[in-house]
């Protein structure tokens, strides 16, 4: 039989701390996706009406997220027990499929009903980002200075 010696065995520290590692960055990315995802959202929102067709119809393709990819980020959301301002930034790139259901199904919109509706999603998308900085960065500080007072 083979003998381990000390150098060989691993040191469960060791494997416990990279668990932990990965974790973090796992975290970190759930975390921050959405709202990356978002401003690249909001600038397709807002700019896409300058833009051509042709370049419309590459930068749609790449950015349009399906329905189960926005149910696996509710999903992690929910594993790593992120909160509601997470939540809303995965499902607010749903309403522009929700509004492309509408005019396919139900009623079909001008092209400057589109544009309204996408100037008026695009600019909810920066008022949301904008909340959500203000929240995350001021909000914390406000609320540790707060607990410092006696």
């Amino acid at each position: 039989m083979l003998e381990q010696r000390p150098m060989d065995r691993p040191d469960p520290r060791g494997a416990v701390s990279s668990v932990i590692k990965i974790l973090r960055k796992a975290t970190r990315l759930v975390q921050l996706a959405p709202f990356a995802y978002l401003c690249f959202y909001a600038a397709y929102m807002l700019f896409g009406v300058f833009a051509s067709e042709e370049a419309l119809c590459v930068v749609d393709s790449l950015l349009t997220i399906s329905p189960l990819t926005t149910g696996g980020m509710l999903v992690a959301s929910h594993l790593f027990k992120l909160c509601r301002w997470h939540r809303i930034a995965c499902l607010l790139p749903v309403s522009s499929q929700v509004e492309g259901y509408i005019d396919s199904f139900i009623i079909t919109f001008t092209q400057e009903e589109v544009l309204l509706i996408n100037t008026a999603i695009g600019l909810a998308v920066v008022a949301f980002l904008f909340l959500a900085i203000r929240h995350f960065w001021y909000g914390r500080q406000g609320h540790r200075s707060n607990q410092a007072k006696p």
